[in-house]
């Protein structure tokens, strides 16, 4: 636990010590609400309807998503190109540590970012609904594990650390350009799911559907428990291959 907290206080001046990371994962999701909706500003409360709602968890998926790959999958990436998880591994003598330090120190500001942009919701909307501030943070509690492991699958491909960020922006374009093809039957609701953007906007929508309406969809919920024990059990092999040899090192 000793090793943890000291890993955790590394990783947290690290993270801090990048302003960029926090541009990209917060700064431009929320320019870009308030530029969709500024014409809220000037209205009385607006209602937190299902369009509404949808249109929330779309900002919490590309906040999560985003923060999940650059801090941590990329982060790992890079520190193992460069020598440096190299030399933590050898410290601590196990790989879990490294990642849960990482992890959980990325959780705290990933829930951090989803406040500011909630309360930014909230002052547009002018609308505060303590729901909202709960709901996002339940939200990246569930989906932030399971969104990591299957993430990992990315400590699999051999990629050198000049060609990872690119990978990365194209990963992204492309999970949001297939999250909504036509689903014709419940089995294309449940491979739907298999794209994480989609895995973490409906889980969004499904909480602030039973915080805002009390409304729980049995189906949708079963599908989400199903994709996620997929992504972990995916994940924990993905995890299990990662090594601290860089791709340098094995070309």
């Amino acid at each position: 636990m000793n090793e943890i907290k000291a890993l955790c206080k590394v990783y947290l001046v690290n993270t801090l010590s990048n302003k960029f990371v926090f541009l990209f994962n917060l700064v431009l999701p929320t320019i870009y609400f308030l530029y969709k909706n500024i014409r809220y500003l000037s209205q009385p409360k607006v209602a937190f309807s299902h369009q509404t709602m949808m249109v929330i968890s779309y900002f919490w998926a590309y906040i999560i998503m985003v923060t999940l790959l650059n801090n941590v999958i990329v982060a790992i990436i890079s520190q193992r190109e460069n020598g440096f998880y190299k030399q933590l591994f050898f410290i601590v003598g196990s790989k879990w540590k490294i990642l849960t330090a990482n992890f959980l120190v990325q959780l705290v500001i990933l829930n951090v970012e989803l406040l500011i942009f909630n309360l930014v919701v909230i002052g547009v909307t002018h609308n505060f609904h303590i729901s909202l501030l709960i709901a996002g943070m339940i939200a990246t509690f569930s989906v932030a594990v399971p969104v990591t492991f299957i993430s990992s699958l990315l400590f699999l491909l051999k990629v050198k650390i000049e060609s990872i960020n690119v990978l990365v922006t194209i990963l992204l374009f492309v999970l949001f350009l297939t999250m909504n093809l036509p689903k014709s039957h419940a089995m294309g609701d449940l491979l739907s799911l298999l794209n994480p953007i989609t895995y973490i906007v409906d889980t969004s929508y499904q909480l602030l559907l039973f915080f805002f309406n009390h409304v729980i969809q049995g189906a949708a919920t079963v599908r989400l428990g199903i994709v996620t024990i997929i992504y972990l059990v995916v994940g924990w092999f993905a995890i299990s291959k990662l090594t601290v040899h860089s791709i340098a090192d094995r070309v």
